[in-house]
């Protein structure tokens, strides 16, 4: 089983992954989910574990699916 941190850090880098990979800034993809570019940030930094919902939407903001932001391992 992963540990809460290790999670939190694996779904931050899927997320920076496919923002970046889309050319994203953290601002763009902020704007499109609806936060503030900050907690982006703090997702991608692994110092916030984002709730079910928030990772849905981060998931719309980055047109993937949920699963995607996952670890491979869940």
């Amino acid at each position: 089983m992963l540990s809460r941190t290790k999670f939190t850090e694996i779904v931050g880098n899927n997320v920076k992954k496919h923002r970046t990979k889309q050319g994203l800034s953290q601002e763009e993809l902020a704007d499109s989910c609806g936060f503030y570019r900050t907690y982006i940030n703090l997702v991608e930094s692994a110092k916030r574990t984002p709730s079910s919902y928030n990772l849905y939407r981060l998931a719309k903001g980055l047109k993937v699916k949920v699963s995607d932001l996952y670890p491979s391992t869940v």
